[in-house]
């Protein structure tokens, strides 16, 4: 599955990023890295960007970079409220 799949609210952890090497970089530096938990904050309308939870921090990500990003999902089993 790809973040741009991901629904407000799921999360998952990050397994890939099929993107070229500046991306990748780019991504490393705020923190989207593989093993990285991530939650979708909130989807804005009309393919607009993806606000995430990326450990302490939320960033806004675009739909090409959203398309590019691998996740696996996390089981919502398991989780305390």
């Amino acid at each position: 599955m790809y973040l741009k799949d991901m629904q407000t609210g799921q999360r998952g952890l990050v397994v890939r990023i099929n993107k070229g090497h500046a991306a990748e970089r780019r991504l490393f530096e705020i923190g989207l890295v593989p093993g990285a938990s991530v939650e979708v904050v909130s989807r804005h309308p009309f393919h607009g960007p993806l606000l995430l939870q990326v450990g302490n921090t939320r960033i806004a990500v675009g739909q090409r970079i959203a398309e590019a990003v691998e996740v696996e999902m996390k089981s919502s089993t398991g989780n305390t409220p």
